[in-house]
């Protein structure tokens, strides 16, 4: 409760006025319009694999296992490449 007192304190001495220079106003609202801009771009490109690229589950081999066992892998249907 005591936070909402030194907020209000806080947002009550902040006045929110605009420069009389319209260049500088246009400047702001370009420099806003920017960073809105770039923080809706995503984040990185969607890596996914393709058709005929090497199985990430297998890593290329067909199946899992330690060597000993050996299952055929699912993703791939035991190829070692994306399908």
């Amino acid at each position: 409760m005591r936070w909402v007192v030194c907020f209000t304190v806080v947002l009550v001495g902040c006045v929110a006025t605009l420069p009389d220079d319209p260049t500088i106003t246009a400047d702001l609202a370009v420099e806003t319009a920017r960073a809105i801009i770039e923080s809706r771009k995503p984040d990185a490109p969607d890596d996914k694999p393709k058709p005929g690229d090497r199985c990430e589950n297998c890593e290329g081999r067909g199946y899992v296992g330690d060597g000993r066992v050996k299952v055929k892998c699912q993703p791939c249907d035991g190829t070692g490449k994306v399908r």
